[in-house]
């Protein structure tokens, strides 16, 4: 028996049905014979078709290939004419809207004229009420629609209640047709809006149809809370622009002032409030239930609220204030209680009219304020973030002001020309003793840090980079380490083996802060010289006469300083409150900036600074996350930082199996003038580049080396330093370009050397491999973020997450940029950093390294 022939059954490819190919498909028939215009009945060649435009003729053009692989042209014209053959066999399509009648209105009831016979209506009424039978009454049925029968009701009032049962009638039908659009209308804003409180629009319908049942005077009412809306809002507004007036007035110490605008503004807020709280409460609350104008109704109250909490605290800020200059006596600790005692009454009364003032819209003000009203609330958010600061700060203030007992510092001058680690050389030194915020002693030695020099009784070998100046480790070069705690536990100890005494703390101060506070105090006459210093010519003036123009017999370059220091002193006790706001500014800017650093033994008050980012301190990386921190040190360049602009190129190229490999490009351009006085030499700059631990170097190159001999060698019996042992630890040397490799505080170190001359532009480079991957492969819902995506977006095949925290060197700003590269399946999703520029496959960071900066992003892998 001959095996069974199986049959394979050929289907289309565009409707899978039988019996036909994709060529012969119904389907794509149809789609080619959708046209809004009828055919053309003669032929019209293509090369007509600029006649055609001019004749007004649309054309357009349908290309589907048939089985003979011919196109098909479609042509549509607007004026044609049909042939009289043609016949329509097309069977008419019935729709269901040929059912639907017509909507007509329900018919009335005609009005017809009744002829009242007053008289025979009296007589019936008078028979009724005496007994007597009513033979009539069928007729008045006839003539009465549904009677009300009222034994008490007179001829009069029935006649007139026959009309007011017509008038309910016709009302009655009046109110189910607007009852039945307003219905309409209802359900039809119902599918446009999302989230809206139903049960709040009806109890607000409710309301307002109680409401517009009320009589005239009820409506008048109602009118009259739209009159007095630009009351108001006058009133509100007014008593803002007071409290405005009213906060920078108590922030200039204009106390007079302050309270004056203080009591315009609760003046203004209470006539706003008799408005809207006692004359039209009900009104307006359910106004503020409507949902078009409820936006503008309740933001004036957030508004009025909000104005009642800032004018609340702005009470108890002018009265510490005001509390302050009355004891002007008082100790600066003290006052410093004061402030902060009124402060902590105040911000929680700022924090709730934050709350308020977020949730009013602009558009509630008028719009000649709107602006005005905006800037205030960013302003005023920034100011209650500070007094947070304050009343945080104030319990280690005074402590740090010597508020228990005396309290001595060791300040350092760096001067930021001649660049070191913690942000310049140290000259200069002086001791501070503080009690009670007093400055009772201020010595600033006229020798300046090389008077420890015969003082100090410990020989130590520095750090093998610091020989190249000398073979003796000694105080001037003590702040070694970036980490300012660390250097700053090595000034200390250097000054108590010099002086044998102890400090309490050590304060950093750049010289870069003189033009801060000179700029605030204005010119400055230098006693028993012949000398003006201003924030545009203090250091380059101070430079020449420190290390110029002194007395070299007496040999004490420093002791302008000591002439400075009490004018500085002077003039600032002697500062207008306007004057004193602009120089705590400087100097917040300064700390923030880290021209000023500060170190305390005291570890509670280290850790508040350390909070304040005003430690100068290395701080720790999470885990796969990259880090960057380029220490410039100068060692025999003289001034020359003053003539250099430095840029630093970062770029962390992605791997496809998640390494990272990073590269960092240093660009020094010195624009100095050769033989220049201070500048005009080769600038000598040992660079160092701390990096994630554990990271390895690849590549490195551009390094200039000073020469082997003039290096200074320490005497063997010379001890080796405890604390460089323990922060700097060799690894290895890169035999190729003599890179040294070092582990410090917690990270990988790259040191090498480089020379730039006058008018001359010097690149070093660093490639290396970090030692965590930023791809896994197995990180789906770890975040938050990723379950949300998973939810609305649907599941991405891997995430990546790419993360850099770069840390600025004090004493220079250097111009900044970083670049992120994926391959090129992957394609970022979030980013953490409002300046992080988004591409393709990775991103790119640029700014001028003010301050420490971070950014991250997320990167998705797309499906291929």
């Amino acid at each position: 028996m001959p095996a069974k022939r199986n049959v394979q059954l050929r289907s289309c490819s565009l409707c899978g049905r039988t019996g036909h190919n994709r060529a012969r498909c119904k389907n794509i028939i149809t789609e080619t014979k959708i046209e809004k215009k009828a055919k053309p009945t003669q032929k019209t060649k293509l090369s007509t078709k600029k006649k055609l435009i001019k004749k007004n003729v649309e054309d357009f053009f349908v290309s589907q290939k048939t089985g003979l692989g011919k196109p098909i042209i479609v042509r549509s014209e607007i004026n044609t004419k049909s042939s009289p053959h043609i016949i329509n066999l097309k069977q008419k399509e019935e729709t269901i809207w040929d059912k639907v009648g017509v909507y007509q209105e329900k018919s009335l009831i005609p009005k017809q004229n009744v002829v009242v016979d007053f008289g025979k209506m009296v007589k019936l009424a008078n028979a009724t009420r005496l007994g007597i039978g009513n033979r009539d009454l069928e007729a008045r049925k006839v003539r009465i629609h549904k009677p009300v029968v009222s034994k008490n009701l007179t001829n009069i009032r029935q006649k007139f209640k026959i009309n007011l049962n017509n008038l309910i009638n016709w009302q009655i039908e009046i109110k189910d047709k607007i009852f039945s659009n307003f219905q309409s209308s209802v359900f039809s804003l119902q599918s446009g809006l999302k989230n809206f409180n139903y049960k709040k629009l009806a109890y607000t319908s409710l309301v307002l149809l109680v409401l517009s049942s009320l009589p005239f005077p009820a409506l008048s009412y109602y009118h009259s809370v739209q009159n007095t809306s630009a009351r108001v809002v006058e009133a509100s507004t007014n008593a803002f622009l007071s409290l405005q007036s009213s906060t920078v007035a108590a922030m200039n110490y204009n106390i007079p002032q302050a309270q004056f605008d203080l009591n315009e503004a609760l003046i203004s807020f209470g006539e706003a409030n008799t408005i809207v709280e006692k004359e039209h409460q009900v009104l307006q609350y359910v106004a503020g239930l409507l949902p078009v104008v409820g936006t503008q109704v309740t933001s004036r109250q957030h508004l009025l609220v909000a104005g009642h909490h800032l004018a609340l605290g702005n009470t108890y800020l002018v009265k510490g204030l005001k509390e302050v200059e009355d004891n002007s006596s008082f100790s600066t600790t003290d006052k410093i209680k004061i402030i902060a005692n009124h402060l902590s009454s105040a911000i929680p009364q700022y924090k709730e009219a934050l709350v308020d003032l977020s949730a009013v819209d602009s558009s509630a003000v008028p719009v000649e304020y709107q602006e005005s009203f905006n800037d205030f609330k960013v302003l005023f958010t920034a100011l209650v973030d500070d007094m947070n600061d304050i009343v945080d700060l104030s319990d280690s203030l005074d402590l740090i002001f010597g508020s228990e007992q005396l309290k001595r510092y060791l300040l350092v001058f760096q001067n930021n020309n001649e660049l070191r680690p913690t942000g310049g050389f140290m000259g200069s030194f002086a001791i501070m003793d503080i009690q009670k915020g007093k400055i009772t002693n201020l010595d600033i030695p006229g020798g300046g840090t090389y008077d420890l020099q015969g003082q100090l009784n410990e020989y130590i070998k520095p750090p093998l980079p610091l020989q190249l100046s000398n073979a003796r480790w000694e105080f001037q070069d003590a702040n070694w380490f970036p980490d300012f705690p660390a250097s700053a536990k090595k000034i200390e100890w250097f000054y108590e083996h010099g002086r044998g005494t102890t400090v309490d703390g050590v304060i950093a101060i750049n010289a870069s802060v003189l033009e801060r506070l000179l700029s605030v105090l204005g010119p400055m006459a230098v006693n028993n010289n012949d000398l003006v210093l201003a924030s545009d010519n203090v250091l380059p003036q101070l430079q020449h006469k420190v290390e110029v123009d002194y007395d070299k017999e007496e040999n004490k370059p420093k002791e302008i300083l000591s002439d400075l220091a009490p004018q500085f002193l002077n003039s600032m006790t002697q500062l207008d409150a306007t004057s004193a706001i602009r120089l705590l500014s400087e100097l917040n800017e300064a700390l923030t900036q880290k021209e000023i650093q500060v170190y305390f033994n005291d570890n509670m008050l280290e850790t508040k600074m350390k909070s304040f980012g005003w430690a100068g301190d290395i701080m720790d990386n999470t885990s796969n996350q990259d880090y960057l921190y380029v220490v410039n040190t100068n060692i025999h360049g003289q001034k020359s930082d003053a003539k250099i602009n430095q840029t630093i190129e970062h770029q962390a190229v992605v791997g496809d199996d998640g390494s990272v490999l990073d590269t960092v490009v240093i660009t020094r351009e010195h624009t100095g003038i050769p033989g220049e006085m201070f500048y005009g030499v080769n600038n000598v700059d040992y660079i160092r580049v701390y990096v994630p631990a554990g990271a390895e170097l690849v590549e490195a190159g551009g390094f200039v080396y000073p020469p082997e001999e003039s290096f200074h060698v320490p005497e063997d019996w010379y001890k080796i330093d405890s604390d460089l042992e323990k922060n700097e630890k060799e690894i290895d040397i890169d035999k190729e370009t003599g890179t040294r490799i070092t582990n410090e505080f917690g990270k990988t170190v790259f040191g090498n050397w480089t020379m730039t001359a006058p008018g001359q532009i010097s690149k070093v480079y660093f490639t290396y491999k970090l030692p965590f991957k930023v791809i896994t492969g197995n990180n789906k819902e770890k975040t938050a973020f990723e379950k949300w995506k998973k939810t609305f977006v649907g599941e991405a095949t891997e995430v990546s997450r790419y993360s850099l925290f770069v840390q600025k060197q004090s004493g220079i700003d250097s111009d900044f940029s970083s670049r992120v590269i994926y391959p090129t399946v992957w394609s970022p999703i979030w980013q953490e950093n409002k300046n992080l520029q988004m591409a393709v496959n990775g991103a790119e960071f640029i700014t001028k390294l003010m301050t420490d900066d971070f950014f991250g992003l997320i990167m998705e892998k797309k499906d291929n």
